[in-house]
């Protein structure tokens, strides 16, 4: 009876206030200031009223104590106000993501409207290359069947969709001949003159490797670049475009180069240069660790810091930046722009250094900053004269698409990927263009995701694409001069929204503007454009590798089965000019069964189980 009369009493309704209110704060402060974002939160925004209520109790009780024995009783009230008014207001946590929008909003009124200077061999292109093949819709991403492994995603078919990538963005069918154009292209620009690849150029390769932040023990359920990529970009440099091993840097300057990269690539590479934050620690062997420049190169154009670089930057001719399809609770989305996130070493932030971070310039970031036209650091990373100066190709590994920071991998459910995986890469000499493709993309994806999964709807999101696009969409007062030697950067490329996401058409599709041109390549057969390597739709994933494409002397020819093949070679009239029984990997000459040497053209190259007559890969190959 007692007991009831306490818990009716005043007594007991306080402490009861007085134990939530607290335990709110604690609550709130746990769990928002690490991640801001989490105010969107239901049980954020639950906590909020109480721990609203709470903190006004305490300033006004605390105050008012103050201030009546001061005798300034008249002041209470107006501070009770000012407090009361404050936390009434929708501030930037809660109103960061939108508990309501019209997701339609970017595509009705900004459809076609390209700002900016295209860029590259052809202004403004963005190639996109979908197979749905090249992934496995069936991975379940637990241990034994991660994202990662080669049984999840084909090798083969990552090389031929970079393949046709690059001859897109180079505009020739052979792909050699659209490295080089890329390459002219480059050089030109760069006051170099009318020349390709030249010997000796070095070639540094930033890649994304966000979850690979501490040792190998890192969760594997999280994505990062595909290590099949990876092996790709490398195969196309130094197969293809001649560059020596010796010459190419690649990794995530502070994060590690993990087993699953490094065993694959390294037996096939051995000199490549393979960079990560730590070198031979944990266990791993043949890494090489991040040198930070010596002196402050990166100067944020808003004065608050400034930041080394990797010296293998400033030794590289070109740079090929290599991000990730993924949104982003503080960015809104996260392409390759942010991927010099991980560029940025030893920053100073007025005398307080914070080696390999740029945490202190996540207040430039929307989830912080959520006004229009303010100033954004990664127009800094676009047009730094090491960074985006020095990018010779832009690339957005779309095989897998990452949800939020952690890339936490998750299929689509947008046309055409239909519940799959985005199966997808983009290419583009264009560092806006691409980054606005995949921002439509992702923008289409989370239209009808929760409020609190709308990261790439952010107020501010596409502040630092527009920026990048026009100089005089600059904020008052900003001048964005990333060297800090007095010259500002020009346009960076052009910023588009497409019509619909369902036909995707930008102005230069449409015949209407200067803008962009998304060129698509989504069938799986091969076409009069390019010589891809694909594989029969429904086969069973088999990692074989097929190089040089196109070839001159040797092809060289790993089956990716470990029983005998049969190896056929036919003419485009289905005559066959070659039969041969191979084990495993085998080097063909070019020359027919009567020992000749086959013509420059076209062929087709078929490869067969010997035992089962199964088909492991029927393929267009060119020799030259």
């Amino acid at each position: 009876m007692k007991t009831l009369k306490f818990m009716q009493s005043d007594r007991f309704s306080k402490i009861l206030f007085f134990l939530f209110g607290a335990g709110s704060i604690l609550w709130f402060l746990i769990r928002v200031i690490p991640k801001p974002s989490r105010a969107t939160y239901p049980c954020m925004r639950a906590t909020y009223p109480l721990m609203t209520a709470f903190v006004v109790y305490l300033v006004a009780m605390f105050s008012s104590m103050f201030l009546f024995k001061k005798n300034l009783a008249k002041y209470a009230m107006l501070l009770a106000f000012v407090v009361v008014a404050f936390f009434s207001f929708d501030n930037d946590f809660t109103s960061n993501i939108p508990t309501s929008l019209n997701s339609n909003s970017y595509y009705t009124n900004q459809a076609n409207q390209p700002i900016g200077i295209a860029q590259g061999v052809f202004p403004g292109r963005v190639v996109w290359v979908h197979n749905p093949d090249v992934t496995n819709g069936e991975m379940k991403n637990t241990v034994g069947d991660y994202w990662y492994m080669d049984k999840n995603c084909n090798q083969v078919l990552v090389d031929s969709m970079l393949s046709s990538g690059v001859r897109r963005v180079g505009g020739k069918a052979n792909v050699k001949q659209a490295w080089d154009n890329i390459f002219i292209y480059f050089n030109k620009n760069h006051g170099r003159g009318d020349i390709g690849y030249q010997e000796g150029e070095k070639i540094a390769i930033k890649i994304n490797l966000t979850n690979s932040c501490c040792n190998n023990g890192v969760p594997n359920n999280l994505m990062d670049a595909a290590p099949q990529m990876v092996l790709a970009i490398l195969h196309q440099l130094i197969d293809v475009v001649g560059v020596a091993q010796a010459d190419v840097w690649i990794g995530d300057p502070y994060r590690i180069f993990r087993n699953e990269y490094y065993t694959k690539c390294h037996s096939v590479y051995s000199k490549v240069h393979y960079i990560d934050g730590t070198g031979n620690v944990g266990g791993r062997t043949g890494r090489e660790v991040t040198v930070p420049s010596a002196n402050q190169v990166m100067v944020f154009s808003d004065k608050s810091a400034t930041a080394s670089l990797p010296q293998q930057y400033l030794n590289a001719t070109y740079l090929i930046n290599m991000g990730c399809l993924k949104s982003h609770d503080c960015a809104g989305i996260t392409i390759c722009a942010k991927n010099h996130q991980g560029s940025i070493l030893n920053t100073l932030n007025g005398d307080k250094p914070a080696n390999q971070s740029a945490y202190y310039m996540h207040p430039s970031l929307p989830y912080l900053n959520t006004a229009v036209n303010q100033y954004r650091h990664l127009v800094d990373y676009m047009g730094h004269k090491d960074l985006g100066g020095k990018t010779l190709l832009y690339i957005v590994d779309g095989l897998w698409a990452g949800n939020n920071s952690n890339g936490y991998v998750e299929k689509w459910k947008t046309t055409p990927f239909n519940n799959d995986y985005p199966s997808s890469l983009f290419l583009s000499q264009d560092a806006v263009a691409i980054e606005s493709v995949c921002f439509d993309f992702l923008l289409a994806e989370y239209a009808n995701k929760p409020d609190v999964e709308k990261y790439p709807y952010m107020t501010g999101v596409d502040d630092y694409l527009k920026q990048a696009a026009d100089p005089g969409l600059w904020p008052n007062g900003i001048v964005y001069d990333p060297e800090g030697d007095g010259t500002p950067i020009g346009s960076l490329g052009v910023y588009e929204h497409w019509n619909d996401s369902i036909s995707k058409k930008y102005s230069r599709n449409l015949g209407t503007g200067n803008g962009i041109e998304l060129k698509t390549y989504t069938s799986l057969l091969v076409d009069n454009y390019t010589n891809e390597i694909t594989a029969v739709k429904g086969l069973k994933m088999v990692n074989y590798r097929i190089y040089p494409t196109p070839f001159t002397s040797n092809l060289h020819i790993e089956t990716g089965v470990s029983g005998p093949v049969t190896m056929s070679v036919f003419n485009l009239q289905g005559q066959k000019l070659y039969n041969q029984n191979i084990n495993k990997s085998f080097d063909w000459d070019g020359k027919n069964n009567m020992g000749v040497f086959l013509k420059k053209g076209n062929y087709i190259l078929q490869l067969k189980e010997l035992k089962s007559n199964r088909l492991i890969v029927n393929c267009k190959i060119y020799k030259e």
